[in-house]
């Protein structure tokens, strides 16, 4: 018998929606899950798991996926060196490296999970992407997977520090997901707001910025506009901690007086949106992949929100921006102040959570009302 409340997994087909933490928590008391080490009830998140780096890894020259093999067939054939994680370790930018992870699956039939960097990753423009035997796709866990998963590994700005018990992607379980389209999304936010302004004033989605998502859009009137990513020689260290110089890494971008910034080709930029989101405690959201409709950059590398993000308990939550990692790739590209950059499509649970992300819960990202740098250049590390 399904019991939502007391975290019983259904007997049959689940219900459509992410699964929340009770959940998770028995996909590991069943064996569905398992890690290296022993469960950590620290990685349970509200409606995610936070997946940690194993002691192998595997210096690669390019990104390849399997197709009908295994990945450690891949090494095998394309494997230039072993690297061990039991002791910190570089990994140098613009290089590929695998790294398997502390987490194994043996996942009912009809359970699978999709992943995404963690959002203290993607600020950092370090790139990862789950790999799994047989799967020629990233970040996919296929529903009823039984074997290891990897993570592919690319530092894209800076060389980074980090050895095995780091967490840099997390995962999202699932029987079946199920997003709200245009009209539901209207509906919902009639109930509940979904964006506010600066001040917090909750505003009504105005309808042709609903597109089966709520597109969002820059705010460049704020100081700093933005942080981009600094050259530099110096070694991001990603240990437990571990205290980073920003100075070293970013550069704060001054707000321009004419509401234009020019992006340069092939640089990292943070930036955030002018609209403060709000994710009520029964949803999650994921950012999704950019449009070509919207310029030629990539709006994000972490596309996950927690339930609650932007909320508050008494539902008189003021909102949180939206923090984007952004890329230009072909060319040059100016970007206006109240240009859309991204779009969030709302999701069901498949049952509420136990908790949902905020400052009660340790979250690094509860309150931000503008662009925030990655909690590794906090003097104390934080939850992301």
């Amino acid at each position: 018998m399904f019991v939502a409340g007391e975290g019983e997994l259904p007997l049959g087909l689940p219900p459509s929606g992410c699964w929340p933490d009770a959940w998770i928590r028995r996909l590991f008391d069943d064996g569905a899950v398992r890690r290296d080490g022993g469960f950590d009830p620290s990685r349970v998140q509200p409606c995610s798991l936070d997946l940690t780096l194993a002691t192998e890894a595997w210096r690669m020259p390019a990104s390849v996926l399997p197709v009908e093999e295994s990945v450690r067939d891949l090494i095998r054939e394309y494997g230039r060196r072993p690297v061990d994680l039991s002791q910190p370790a570089t990994l140098d930018r613009d290089k590929v490296w695998l790294v398997r992870l502390a987490e194994s699956f043996a996942l009912p039939e009809g359970v699978g999970a999709y992943c995404n960097n963690k959002s203290s990753v993607g600020r950092i423009d370090l790139q990862t992407r789950v790999v799994c035997d047989r799967t020629p796709r990233y970040d996919k866990i296929r529903r009823g997977y039984r074997g290891e998963a990897w993570l592919e590994i690319i530092p894209k700005s800076f060389d980074v520090e980090l050895k095995a018990g780091v967490s840099l992607n997390q995962a999202i379980f699932y029987a079946d997901r199920r997003l709200l389209d245009s009209r539901e999304l209207m509906l919902l936010s009639e109930q509940e707001p979904l964006v506010c302004g600066r001040d917090g004033d909750a505003r009504a989605l105005d309808r042709d910025a609903v597109d089966d998502g709520v597109l969002l859009t820059v705010d460049l009137d704020q100081e700093p506009a933005g942080f981009v990513a600094r050259r530099t020689s110096s070694e991001l260290s990603l240990l437990p901690g571990a205290f980073n110089d920003p100075t070293e890494f970013f550069e704060p971008i001054p707000r321009p007086k004419d509401g234009k910034l020019w992006l340069q080709r092939g640089r990292f930029y943070i930036l955030s949106t002018r609209e403060r989101v709000r994710i009520p405690p029964d949803f999650a959201v994921e950012m999704l992949p950019y449009e070509t409709t919207a310029g030629e950059f990539r709006a994000h590398y972490a596309g996950f929100f927690d339930p609650g993000f932007g909320w508050s308990p008494e539902g008189r939550g003021r909102g949180a921006a939206a923090v984007l990692e952004v890329r230009p790739y072909d060319d040059d590209l100016i970007l206006r102040h109240g240009q859309p950059i991204c779009k969030l499509a709302y999701e069901t649970l498949a049952a509420a959570p136990q908790r949902s992300y905020g400052a009660a819960a340790g979250s690094h990202y509860h309150d931000q009302s503008g662009p925030r740098l990655s909690r590794f250049f906090a003097p104390r590390a934080a939850h992301a």
